[in-house]
Formats: structure tokens, C-alpha cells, sequence
């Protein structure tokens, strides 16, 4: 099998062994879809399978012309961008399996690529902003995620939402601050909002009831103190 055939596969065969795992990943369903939904302008998600680390990029825009010379144009909030993808990638459009020919102007897609690597997943609608599947918002947002940066438009277009994810396992339970471990072995002390919503094992908890050793996820808006923490453990 072709290498970028591999990568195809094995990214798709994550997203379904993420599946089974919906009810332990660290973020409810609505925060996820928020985050990864029709609002979501870019993310960067940063995950790591055993000793497998991936920088995915995730764009999202409206299509300005057809996929030519191994790219797509999109036009987003910000401008127009081109993205590399592979001529093989996985296209699903209005839900059903498609090609790259298949695509045209002005038609809304989420393109999916690992670091500087052609993008191997192309979703597309022709009319809203098409839906990830529940199984690679788990991948992406599930409990192989290391960090991530998400912007997502907010009610004035000159000023998105710039949110931080942070996931990891808690070190140390400050003064509202949390100091976590996360899967690559980096270590990170995030400033709590006293008036933070905090859940513990699906939950509302409060900050106090956060220990060392429970696994956690923050949330936070650009330099503002996190004002989301999801713990598991006891």
C-alpha cells in the first residue's frame, strides 16, 4: 500500500477505535461540536497515539474554485488560503464517500492534514457547513489530545475566539491554578477563573474538589484565565 494510502487508513482506523471511547473522553458532546462546528474558523490540535505524535491542522472555509494542481483555495474569515491535498484523500460530501472531482465553487469543506503533509481528509456540503463525525471529534478532542488552538468566529468578526486546550494529568492544585502533565511529557501551570465552570466525572464540581492525579482538560479564551475545567478520577 501507497504511503499515502497507509495514512488514510490509519487515520481512519483511529477514528473508529476512538468510537467505542465516546463516554470517557474528557469533553461533553456540545463542547466539541462547538468547538469543531460550523463556527470554527482553523485549529491546530496537537495528538499523540502511544509514541505516534501528530500535528493536525483543521481549516474550515467556503471553496473559491475547483481542486486543481493538488490544492484547494478556500476563502475564510481572514482571507483566502490554499491547502495542499493528496489527490487520494477521502472526500466526503453531504455525508456520502465522493471524490476531490466532485467538489466545486462555493461549496463549504473542513480540510484535515497532519503538519506540512497533503491533506488526506476533505469533508464538503453544498449547502451548510458540513459535520465531522462523532468519531474524529473524539480522535481530535479525545484522550490522546496533547493541546490544542481553536479559533472560532464570535459575534464580531474582528475579534474571534483564540481558544487553548490544554489536557493532561493535575501535578499540582494551586491558588485557581492547575498545574498539568500532559501526554508529552510537558508540564504547564494554567490560571483558573475563580468563577470557572468545573465538572468532575460528567459532574458540576467545584475548583476544591480537583485533586493530584486526576486527569483534566482547561479551556480558556486568549490570555484570559480558563473558565472550563473537565476532570476525571477520584
Amino acid at each position: 500500500m501507497a504511503k499515502r494510502g497507509l495514512t488514510i487508513a490509519m487515520l481512519v482506523c483511529m477514528a473508529a477505535l476512538a468510537a467505542p471511547a465516546l463516554g470517557s473522553r474528557p469533553l461533553p458532546t456540545s463542547v466539541s461540536s462547538y468547538l469543531l462546528g460550523p463556527k470554527l474558523i482553523q485549529a491546530e490540535l496537537y495528538v499523540q497515539a502511544g509514541a505516534v505524535k501528530h500535528d493536525y491542522m483543521l481549516d474550515r472555509g467556503r471553496l473559491q474554485k475547483r481542486y486543481a494542481n493538488g490544492q484547494l483555495t478556500i476563502l475564510k474569515q481572514s482571507g483566502s488560503m490554499t491547502v495542499k491535498v493528496a489527490p487520494s484523500a477521502r472526500v466526503l460530501l453531504n455525508g456520502k464517500l465522493s471524490s476531490l472531482r466532485a467538489l466545486r465553487a462555493k461549496m463549504q469543506v473542513a480540510v484535515l492534514h497532519d503538519k506540512e503533509l497533503p491533506a488526506q481528509q476533505v469533508w464538503a456540503s453544498s449547502k451548510s457547513a458540513p459535520v465531522l463525525p462523532t468519531a474524529f471529534t473524539a480522535l481530535l478532542l479525545g484522550n490522546q489530545m496533547v493541546r490544542a488552538e481553536i479559533g472560532v468566529a464570535s459575534a464580531d468578526p474582528a475579534a474571534p475566539h483564540d481558544f487553548l486546550l490544554d489536557h493532561g494529568r493535575i501535578k499540582q492544585v494551586g491558588v485557581f491554578t492547575l498545574t498539568l502533565k500532559e501526554k508529552d511529557g510537558t508540564v504547564v501551570t494554567i490560571n483558573i477563573s475563580p468563577t470557572a465552570r468545573v465538572r468532575l466525572n460528567g459532574q458540576n464540581a467545584s475548583f476544591v474538589e480537583l485533586r493530584k492525579g486526576m486527569m483534566a482538560t482547561t479551556i480558556h479564551d486568549g490570555d484570559k484565565p480558563a473558565d472550563q475545567v473537565y476532570a476525571t478520577g477520584g
